[in-house]
């Protein structure tokens, strides 16, 4: 079953969404994947683990810095060559 709902969007998104071959595929695209944010967050919630914006940002930064290549070398002989 499907529902329409007529929503109010800032110009940004209404361009991006104008652009888009299937506007109520990508629409459901976000949101299920802003759901999926949410249940891991309410999962490590459950857990004891309080995600914050400061924590974000410490692994924002720390993923951001590339795996160096011996690393990523010795891991890959680890796994067999897979990947």
């Amino acid at each position: 079953m499907t529902v329409k709902r007529s929503v109010s969007l800032p110009d940004d998104v209404a361009e991006w969404l104008d652009q888009q071959p299937n506007v109520s595929a990508a629409i459901t695209a976000a949101v299920r994947a802003q759901m999926a944010v949410v249940h891991v967050h309410e999962v490590l919630r459950r857990a004891g683990i309080e995600v914050t914006e400061a924590g974000r940002a410490r692994w924002r930064e720390r993923l951001a810095t590339p795996i160096p290549p011996d690393a990523l070398a010795e891991g890959r002989r680890m796994l067999g060559g897979a990947g």
